[in-house]
């Protein structure tokens, strides 16, 4: 019976860890996820970041300036995807508000696509092929 209950608290344990933890994504780099991304962002991220990603023409400088979302070497809090997730979905410090209440995930891996397709096209992710399903 011991045996039993340590293969199944196991079996548990290894199921688990394969599943995934987090929002799920990325989405794969498509220009129709970066266009529905553009759609989003322009509806929630111009009055901080302006339209070309660059945030220069925020007026309100109360706290820190907007990340230049063109520059992702200057980013304080992560480029990958996961990081740019986070810093949307959980905001950052007083900089940035969240908007896990306001935007589904889906709209912000969609946000993260656009906001990758702003960056150099040295560090851009390649672009994939576009599929049924996303």
């Amino acid at each position: 019976m011991v045996r039993l209950t340590l293969f199944v608290c196991l079996f548990v344990a290894a199921c688990a860890a394969q599943e995934p933890s987090g929002p799920k994504g990325p989405f794969p780099f498509t220009r129709k996820s970066i266009a529905q991304g553009k759609q989003v962002y322009l509806t929630n991220c111009v009055e901080c970041h302006d339209q070309d990603g660059k945030g220069l023409n925020r007026r309100d400088y109360s706290g820190a300036p907007p990340a230049d979302l063109t520059d992702p070497d200057n980013w304080q809090h992560g480029a990958s995807p996961e990081r740019i997730f986070a810093s949307i979905h959980d905001g950052v410090k007083e900089d940035m508000p969240p908007f896990k209440g306001k935007l589904q995930d889906d709209q912000i891996w969609r946000i993260v696509n656009y906001v990758r397709s702003l960056w150099p096209e040295a560090k851009r992710p390649r672009m994939e092929e576009e599929s049924n399903g996303k």
